[in-house]
């Protein structure tokens, strides 16, 4: 299988929603500070550039980062559901 098969782009597209998640969660428990997104994303690219992972070990990054976010909507699950607590 090559690293742009089916399997790869579903991770893509997953591991998308899961950051997102992360994202949103830090933008909003920092006073809704857009520099602090952008610096963690700035610090996700960095790190796929610097040890540019293989496409197989981006499965195993995208399962951390769904235990980190179902760890995020778990303890904050009023954030996340209650639309009256962040408007």
């Amino acid at each position: 299988m090559t690293a742009e098969g089916p399997l790869y782009v579903l991770n893509f597209v997953f591991s998308l929603f899961v950051f997102v998640i992360l994202m949103n969660w830090l933008y909003y428990k920092t006073g809704r500070n857009i520099l602090i997104s952008v610096i963690f994303h700035l610090s996700v690219n960095i790190n796929n550039e610097i040890f540019a992972t293989h496409p197989d070990s981006k499965f195993i990054r995208t399962f951390l980062l769904l235990i980190d976010s179902v760890y995020v909507l778990i303890r904050d699950r009023d954030m996340f559901f209650n639309k009256d607590t962040y408007y």
